[in-house]
């Protein structure tokens, strides 16, 4: 893997957005789009510096996919979870597909979500404008997916977290069980491509 000089993103934020007070996480929000340019350029150097072209076409989006799955390493300190420098690349490769998504859709446009404080994508940066969906607050949380995706392509190689046993309701759930489970599920060779025509079926 050669870095060629790639920087890591700094949010600004230390904590996950959901927890900290609206005006940081919203000046978090204007922080990663007045720099998203930059991070797709970041990206774009990044795949050149391994051989790959970053091309928002359908097949450029497949080598992407084929690129990260190949590459993306687990932080061997920190049981399922990626070194820190992959979770930058996750973010640059969420703002590439989301802009990607929103070429394809003039529709749709990067928000900062306030729908429901309960609600996963809470004051983080997602897709929203889809026209052909139900549910008003629907929204395509792009880095959420691609975390998820990187997560569970170290857990396929062996980094995985234990966490034992917790007790709900007066029974006794083995996590690791449960875990382990999801984890026999096929990890898809295309979901960056899956994510795009979802959004280009919905907007």
């Amino acid at each position: 893997m050669e870095w060629d000089h790639y920087e890591i993103y700094e949010p600004g934020v230390a904590a996950p957005l959901n927890a900290v007070p609206r005006a940081e996480a919203r000046r978090a929000f204007d922080k990663l789009m007045d720099e998203r340019s930059a991070r797709i350029e970041m990206l774009r150097r990044l795949l050149h510096a391994n051989g790959v072209q970053l091309n928002p076409a359908d097949e450029g989006i497949q080598d992407l996919n084929d690129w990260f799955r190949a590459n993306v390493e687990a932080d061997p300190a920190n049981p399922g979870r990626l070194l820190p420098e992959w979770y930058s690349v996750v973010n640059d490769v969420a703002l590439f597909l989301g802009d990607t998504i929103i070429d394809r859709c003039p529709g749709l446009h990067w928000g900062f979500f306030t729908g429901g404080e309960k609600d996963a994508a809470y004051q983080r940066h997602v897709i929203l404008g889809f026209s052909q969906v139900p549910d008003p607050k629907f929204n395509m949380d792009v880095d959420r997916r691609v975390a998820g995706y990187a997560h569970r392509i170290v857990a396929s190689r062996g980094s995985v977290p234990r966490y034992g046993t917790v007790k709900v309701r007066g029974v006794d759930i083995d996590v690791d069980a449960i875990a382990e489970a999801e984890r026999q599920r096929p990890i898809e060779e295309d979901s960056f491509w899956r994510w795009v025509k979802y959004a280009e079926a919905n907007c």
